[in-house]
């Protein structure tokens, strides 16, 4: 007989996409340094399908600084709003990073992330303390291929892989010095589960048969989800606007029998993301 005792594990965290087309529209733009905002809606919260057991939506305004030699920072503002309760403020993320140069066909970039909850944060992934890694993507007229790796630190450290395909259909005719990018996109999330494994075995000492419990700790690698999504941007001047219906399905959920309050919470579910942004 097994049994499973869950320990809290981390992958990837994601808020909420974000969408830039300008490397895949073949408009070469000088690099200049740049200060942007935005304030992103999510109907949602999850953790690649990894939910509590409160119906939660967010508010995440956002500000941040590009340099024309590539590096940036950003920092994102976490606003919680759970059914019955007013939306609190419940964290910040910074992040630092380096963007690639500009290119027709490879886009990406270095990031590491500080996470700052409150120390009762209802987030699932509130233990996360950090994260760092890489992005790349291949863009072509066919399908564009998107990969990432990254490390997750907390009280241990965990590794994350993305993978992903995307089209984007951009429209520009008849629109004065506007846009709009529709970006169908599929990805696969995967990453390491920890947790205890505890059996128990029947061995025979003496001609006598013995039960022996044995607890063992366990690190698996395996696919936490997937996720269908159709960003919608439109961009005018400084100005840009997105919807972005998404539906996620998580995969891999540790389950202990008998024990739902050591179990993951999950299903498949149906969000949407709104934003609004502009560039300085």
């Amino acid at each position: 007989m097994r049994t499973i005792n869950c320990r809290y594990f981390l992958f990837i965290a994601i808020f909420f996409p974000i969408l830039s087309f300008s490397q895949e529209s073949n408009v070469k733009e000088a690099q200049k340094d740049e200060f942007n905002a935005s304030v992103n809606y999510q109907s949602a919260l999850h953790y690649f399908g990894r939910t509590d057991s409160l119906k939660s939506s967010g508010l995440f305004p956002s500000v941040g600084f590009q340099s024309k030699t590539g590096l940036y920072a950003q920092g994102n503002f976490i606003f919680v709003q759970t059914t019955g309760q007013a939306t609190g403020y419940t964290g910040t993320t910074i992040e630092t990073g380096y963007r690639f140069p500009q290119s027709d066909h490879f886009s990406g970039n270095l990031f590491y992330s500080q996470f700052l909850y409150k120390e009762k944060s209802t987030l699932v992934q509130s233990a996360l303390k950090s994260q760092t890694g890489i992005n790349l993507s291949y863009l072509n007229k066919i399908v564009n291929i998107n990969g990432g790796a990254d490390l997750k630190f907390s009280n241990q450290t965990d590794v994350g892989v993305t993978l992903g395909l995307d089209h984007l259909f951009l429209f520009t005719k008849g629109l004065n010095h506007s846009a709009i990018a529709i970006n169908p996109s599929v990805y696969a999330y995967a990453g390491t589960q920890k947790f205890t494994n505890t059996y128990f075995e029947k061995r025979g000492i003496l001609g006598f048969p013995v039960t022996r419990q044995t607890t063992e700790q366990v690190t698996q690698f395996n696919v936490l989800s997937y996720e269908l999504s159709l960003p919608v941007v439109f961009v005018s001047g400084k100005f840009n606007a997105s919807i972005t219906p998404s539906y996620v399905i998580p995969q891999n959920l540790v389950t202990v029998s008998g024990r739902p309050d050591l179990s993951e919470r999950g299903k498949e579910m149906f969000y949407v993301t709104f934003g609004l942004g502009v560039k300085l």
